[in-house]
């Protein structure tokens, strides 16, 4: 059941658990803009961070919402997540698949922002020092769409449309 004219439901797994926290949060307010301006296109979040975000700076945590119409809604706060395991990706993906089935999004797109860690890959842990494979990420993105298919089989063909890889190429 489509909640309205959504063309674009985008995806923004954010892992800001580092030290360009506060400067990669500018993709949180570039998508309340964008949503403001174009109500067509809505955000799924999940956001790492320890800035001053939707609550209070200080401890790490991961804040997941909806944006649409310049509004953050259903957030929830939980202890962080680890942006770099495959099975949490895996299923943001499917919740983004999810809220675009609701929506009847004609697209669906993922935006993955960290530091990153060269061209072999980018989702990092700062907790444990891992870092995501681009095999893995993938392979979560796959698994993500298996996901929701599994679990809507009457929308087991909607797909991810795009990947935006918001990270940097610089690795030691």
């Amino acid at each position: 059941m489509a909640i309205g004219a959504t063309a674009l439901e985008f995806g923004i797994y954010r892992d800001g658990d580092n030290n360009l926290d506060h400067e990669q949060a500018f993709v949180i307010n570039q998508a309340l803009n964008v949503s403001n301006r174009d109500s067509s296109i809505e955000f799924v979040v999940e956001d790492t961070t320890s800035r001053r975000g939707l609550l209070h700076e200080g401890a790490l945590r991961t804040e997941s919402y909806l944006i649409r119409d310049g509004e953050a809604s259903d957030v929830t706060v939980e202890t962080p997540h680890d942006p770099s395991s495959r099975e949490n990706l895996a299923a943001f993906v499917a919740r983004t698949l999810d809220r675009a089935q609701e929506s009847g999004a004609k697209q669906t797109w993922i935006e993955l922002v960290d530091h990153g860690g060269g061209d072999g890959g980018g989702l990092e842990s700062a907790t444990n020092g891992s870092t995501m494979s681009e095999r893995d990420i993938a392979g979560a993105i796959a698994d993500g769409v298996a996901m929701h298919a599994r679990t809507h089989p009457e929308d087991a063909d909607r797909k991810i449309d795009g990947v935006v890889a918001n990270q940097c190429l610089i690795a030691p």
